[in-house]
């Protein structure tokens, strides 16, 4: 009778193949890391399942949430200076507007060799003031008045997270019968406000450079979380392939050594 090798390993029991079972176990567990690998290579994500990472997605959750609103607080900053921009135009307008009227009242002011003229200087002076109130009234972003006190939310924060500029402007209704001093009066009041909006678009310019960069930072710390390192993964799965195969092997080994077991029935 031919000589058959047998271990402590049970390898007279044929109902139960033990190593045939390891095998068949090892060759499923590296199955399921081959498939996690291919599924993160084909995604370019590290955690693409709550499973892969459940603490990892909580925190990549919050800072793509975090990316996506301080991009939008970038987006309110950067349209905060553009409706100053408008408001900054047509003050600008008025401001030029008022120059005008400054200087007819002055050539007005002068009855000596203007008396003739009054009537006409007067008129302009009005004409014009009607102009300046116009462009006082027309001067709006999306339907809403540039000159208000204006707040932007710049911020993914309620805590110090508003921009606010004071862009209101009263006007001094300049007539044939203002003065010098009325008109130097409605002059400051622009200056003022041309100020403000100054003071607001510096503000706003830095604010959007903060919140860029901000957003830059904000994704790549989301992107060591999420993102996968392909070449890294590449080398789990051929590591993964590689047992996978010799574990399928060993299958095949495990079930042959069974029918050794045979020959002792012979």
């Amino acid at each position: 009778m031919p000589q058959v090798n047998i271990t402590e390993d049970s390898l007279m029991r044929i109902n139960t193949n033990v190593g045939a079972l390891n095998a068949s176990r090892n060759m499923f567990v590296n199955n399921l890391a081959s498939e996690a690998s291919m599924r993160k290579l084909s995604s370019g994500l590290k955690i693409s399942r709550a499973a892969d990472d459940a603490a990892g997605l909580s925190i990549a959750n919050k800072l793509r949430t975090q990316s996506r609103s301080l991009t939008q607080a970038s987006s309110n900053a950067e349209q905060g200076g553009a409706m100053l921009q408008i408001a900054e135009g047509a003050a600008s307008t008025i401001q030029k507007i008022i120059e005008r009227q400054k200087e007819l009242i002055t050539q007005k002011s002068s009855t000596g060799n203007n008396s003739t003229v009054t009537a006409t200087l007067s008129a302009e002076i009005v004409t014009l003031q009607g102009e300046a109130d116009r462009i006082l009234a027309d001067a709006d972003f999306q339907g809403a008045s540039v000159f208000a006190s204006l707040a932007f939310q710049v911020s993914d924060s309620t805590t110090n997270g508003t921009v606010t500029v004071n862009a209101a402007l009263t006007l001094t209704s300049l007539s044939g019968s203002s003065t010098l001093a009325n008109a130097d009066t409605a002059l400051d009041a622009v200056n003022t406000t041309l100020a403000n909006i100054g003071a607001g678009q510096n503000v706003l310019d830095y604010t959007v450079q903060n919140l860029k960069s901000a957003v830059v930072n904000v994704r790549a710390a989301e992107s060591t979380i999420r993102d996968v390192d392909m070449a890294e993964e590449m080398a789990t799965l051929t590591r993964n392939n590689i047992l996978k195969d010799a574990a399928q092997a060993m299958l095949g080994q495990a079930n042959q050594n069974s029918q050794g077991i045979l020959q002792l029935l012979r």
